[in-house]
């Protein structure tokens, strides 16, 4: 094409495969679509599980806390390391904005396990959610974490880089 750029050209970064890197808006987009889904029903168990002990001690709303955050950490890891670590390598927010986390060098899936890696290296708060105090201070690391990309000439996240990841647009 004379003055233009071909058909699929990138101005930024390119994975091993050739594949456009996803920006950083895209990728905040579907960390608060699957922020929603997630936040929200704990948020309702936690209010519910709360409103239920708020007559009773506070040993026992703090007992609340520990055991809804013990059980909603699980359920954290395990969607993002079961949906990422799929061979589709998408969660729900990632499928609406069209990106997919692929392996650096090979560009097919990271496996559940790197995948659980990605994100307790992005969210270390999430396995954290049974310990209030630190779980607010492992969401100030989040912050830098998320942002990373941002000054990033490849666009990857300290998380993409311990899980040797990129974020890539599939469509």
């Amino acid at each position: 094409m004379p003055g233009g750029a071909a058909y699929g050209a990138s101005d930024g970064p390119l994975d091993s495969q050739g594949r456009p890197v996803s920006g950083w808006w895209l990728r905040f987009a579907a960390f608060v679509i699957d922020s929603l889904i997630l936040g929200v029903p704990y948020g309702v168990v936690l209010g519910l599980s709360l409103d239920r002990h708020s007559t009773i001690s506070t040993t026992r709303i703090t007992a609340s806390i520990v055991v809804v955050g013990l059980v909603f950490s699980v359920i954290y890891i395990a969607y993002f390391a079961l949906l990422n670590g799929s061979e589709r390598g998408q969660t729900v927010g990632q499928m609406v904005c069209g990106i997919a986390v692929r392996d650096e060098a090979t560009g097919g899936s990271i496996g559940r396990q790197r995948a659980a890696v990605r994100i307790l290296a992005l969210e270390p708060g999430f396995a954290l959610l049974w310990l209030p105090v630190l779980n607010r201070l492992a969401g100030l690391y989040t912050i830098v974490a998320a942002l990373s990309p941002l000054w990033d000439g490849r666009r990857q996240g300290f998380h993409d880089k311990a899980a040797h990841t990129f974020v890539v647009k599939v469509r």
